[in-house]
């Protein structure tokens, strides 16, 4: 059962522009959720309205653009917050996603706080070595009274799923996720050997080590080390945000090799705007996809930013290097359309991304404040969260429309609850 929180303690809203009849604010605009001119059906309350329209100034009308953080008069009463999820023990939350294939069920990435333990070849320790292993809880029925949790961790996530960042759901009960990693290996070996893993997401597989093999993985690949963000395009195909080159890498697997196997050799790697991006030690850079224009959003983090990846552009240049899986293609791709959607300056540490039809959703992990922008970059709305600096994280739409977060020193998850 979803916890609520006292508002006034919690958050603040500030909603830009002043509302008016139609249920639109000035300055608010966009063409996402919110647009036309509604029904304009007299009422008292937003019960009195059809579908999904509000009661604004007596009249019904559409959702504005970025209601998921809230509607109104700008106070704290405009939203509520209610605890979806908090950790049986302490850990970082980084990434949340809902199942594609699993109605209301929630995934949660979480991982051990940093250890001044060593896991070295010549040093290691069980604490050092363990504090590198993420694991997933499991929300069956998040946010309803029937919510049950399995908290699964790989049985080699030490190497697998070691420090995650990010996670996206795939197609065919898949999904991927990418590490905040040098290596996969001891601290201390020299090759950068660490990149995305793609996993089941069938709880009779996922978790479960076949005899004699590696792990439950379907496949990895390992040219992407220090990777912050990740989203899914289609079949087996993800983008990654590579921290360590500072480019955004797009990662076929092809056919996994199935659980615990070994075979990499029919993946495809290809790196975009190498050096255009900045990641940020600790603080995942998210990314979402816009299906219907092929524009890959990027929080930027080490710049302050976000930006925009046209992925249908570039050229392919000359091959990657170092690269440690016999696969090909494996190359640059010169040229690639880098735009600037939200410069520094509103932002100042943009981190977990989320979309609603044509509104982007940005957490920003300095000041712990939710921002609504349309598309190009015009700012609709903020919501301020009264945590301590260095808190939001991941950012989802549920299948309720409802905007998540994660607060990402204690694991928490929650939910934005508009008073519409």
């Amino acid at each position: 059962m979803p916890r609520f929180l006292s508002l006034a303690s919690l958050l603040t809203l500030s909603a830009l522009g002043c509302s008016s009849g139609d249920g639109t604010t000035s300055g608010g605009g966009g063409s996402g959720a919110g647009g036309g001119g509604g029904s304009k059906q007299p009422c008292a309350a937003t019960t009195d309205c059809a579908g999904s329209e509000i009661c604004v100034d007596g009249a019904c009308g559409p959702r504005p653009a970025g209601w998921q953080i809230g509607v109104g008069d700008g106070t704290a009463a405009s939203v509520g917050v209610a605890v979806i999820y908090t950790p049986d023990a302490p850990r970082e939350t980084t990434d949340i996603a809902f199942d594609p294939d699993v109605p209301n069920r929630l995934w949660v990435l979480m991982r051990e706080y940093e250890s001044s333990e060593p896991c070295g070849e010549s040093s290691a320790t069980q604490a050092g070595c363990e504090s590198l292993e993420g694991r997933t809880a499991i929300i069956d029925g998040a946010g309803t009274a029937e919510a049950s949790v399995q908290v699964i961790k790989d049985p080699n996530a030490w190497h697998f799923m070691r420090r995650p960042t990010a996670l996206a759901m795939g197609v065919g009960q898949t999904f991927a996720t990418c590490s905040e990693a040098r290596t996969g290996n001891y601290t201390d070996d020299p090759i950068d050997y660490m990149g995305p893993t793609l996993w089941s997401s069938d709880l009779a597989i996922y978790g479960i080590q076949p005899p004699g093999l590696n792990g439950s993985h379907l496949d990895m690949l390992h040219a992407t080390p220090f990777c912050m963000g990740a989203a899914h395009e289609r079949e087996n195909i993800y983008w990654f945000f590579n921290g360590d080159a500072g480019a955004i890498d797009k990662v076929d697997f092809k056919a996994d090799h199935g659980p615990g196997a070994d075979d990499h050799s029919d993946g495809e790697y290809f790196r975009f705007v190498e050096g255009q991006v900045a990641r940020l030690d600790n603080v995942p850079s998210h990314m979402e996809l816009h299906a219907a224009s092929g524009w890959l959003y990027i929080a930027d983090t080490g710049h302050g930013r976000v930006v925009r990846l046209d992925t249908t552009s570039g050229a392919m240049g000359g091959l990657i290097s170092p690269l440690y899986d016999p696969i090909e293609p494996a190359n640059h791709m010169e040229g690639a359309t880098l735009e600037e959607v939200v410069a520094p300056g509103t932002l100042q540490q943009p981190s977990g991304l989320a979309l609603a039809g044509d509104v982007l959703f940005v957490s920003d992990y300095a000041t712990n404040t939710l921002y609504a922008f349309d598309l190009e970059g015009q700012l609709l709305r903020s919501l301020k969260l009264e945590l301590p600096p260095g808190s939001t994280t991941g950012l989802l739409v549920g299948p309720d429309e409802k905007l998540y977060f994660a607060d990402k020193p204690t694991g928490t998850v929650y939910r934005i609850d508009p008073v519409l």
